[in-house]
């Protein structure tokens, strides 16, 4: 009974409500057509953000050349050189969306407006920074960037640097993400997307294309981090006994020219250990030069090749807010506020009445 009660009330009040509204309808149309020309006037406003895309294949070895090079590698004495090295996605994205990467690329110098001027600066410039610096104490007495090394900011420069990484972070104008492929097992298509929103049409293209050029940099460099050790190792020890082995034969000619026709034995033993010394540099030489040509072909093996799928090119994409739709949002918005605040105001008419 009580339910029911409760119920015959709460239909009743929707029934009063909606009566109420109707005597309002005008007040109420008015209000949600300002409320329609507000949203129609901030989208007009409105910049347009614009998407830079990058797009990439990483080819890296997986292990399944025709021969064993670790093999080769153990018979010629290197060690560290071949084993299986497949594309890790994860590693890719990681670097890709760290601190050092968008730092570095933050702090890349390109041409803006026919000179030359950090990225980072131009961001501060672009969405107006300077105003919310004057707001910290800490940053109250900083302008732009002086230094372009990470290891070289100072307090100041670190801290704005961790605010605009923030704010490209939150905002989600940078995604890195890899294309699938659709099946009955969803699997990785090898290609890599970049994309990146700025209100900046130049700073878009500029941004997405020095953050390809750093992570394809970074990446190789510590992908073949050992295997280039491996090959600076052999190819100094090649060009030490190279040297030895050019002095030796030298050294060998003048003995035999001063000993020319000339019977004297001491000359005969310097000659014949010289000999014997330009011999054994000989076999140590084309023994390290086998060996520098496998570490050679380890090093070009394991080396990452980036190979551009597209690139940014202007103009880019651009995404602006519908008026219309801002239009229609803004005046239902406002008219269910409205209604909700009479109904409210009626309510407590009606209470305080009795």
């Amino acid at each position: 009974m009580k339910n029911s009660v409760e119920l015959i009330d709460i239909i009743s009040f929707i029934k009063n409500s909606i009566m109420f509204l109707l005597t309002k309808l005008l007040i109420i149309i008015l209000i949600s057509l300002l409320g329609g020309l507000i949203g129609f006037y901030i989208a007009h406003i409105s910049k347009p953000t614009y998407i830079s895309k990058y797009s990439f294949i990483l080819n890296e070895n997986e292990g399944s050349s025709g021969f064993n090079l670790s093999s080769l590698a153990g018979i010629a004495g290197i060690a560290g050189i071949g084993g299986n090295t497949n594309v890790n996605e994860d590693k890719l994205l990681y670097i890709a969306n760290s601190r050092q990467l968008i730092g570095n690329t933050l702090l890349e110098k390109v041409v803006i407006n026919d000179k030359p001027e950090l990225l980072v600066n131009h961001f501060i410039d672009i969405y107006k920074l300077s105003s919310i610096f004057q707001s910290d104490t800490s940053l109250n007495s900083f302008t732009y960037f002086k230094h372009n090394l990470l290891d070289s900011l100072s307090y100041q420069e670190n801290k704005v640097l961790d605010l605009i990484i923030k704010r490209i972070v939150d905002d989600k104008l940078l995604t890195i993400d890899t294309k699938k492929k659709t099946g009955i097992v969803i699997q990785s298509a090898g290609i890599i997307a970049i994309d990146f929103k700025s209100i900046n049409e130049k700073f878009a293209k500029l941004f997405v294309e020095s953050l390809f050029k750093n992570l394809s940099e970074y990446y190789t460099t510590k992908s073949i981090h050992r295997q280039l050790k491996n090959y600076q190792l052999i190819k100094f020890r090649a060009d030490s006994i190279r040297t030895l082995l050019y002095e030796k034969e030298s050294y060998g000619a003048g003995i035999f020219d001063r000993n020319l026709k000339v019977i004297r034995m001491q000359g005969r033993v310097d000659v014949e250990r010289t000999k014997r010394d330009v011999e054994m540099l000989s076999l140590m030489y084309a023994e390290v030069l086998k060996n520098l040509e496998i570490a050679k072909f380890a090093l070009d093996n394991q080396t990452p090749f980036f190979q551009t799928v597209d690139k940014p090119t202007l103009p880019l994409e651009k995404k602006k807010l519908s008026r219309l739709i801002s239009a229609i949002i803004g005046s239902v918005i406002t008219s269910i506020l409205l209604s909700i605040y009479l109904i409210t105001k009626n309510l407590k008419t009606i209470i305080n009445s009795n």
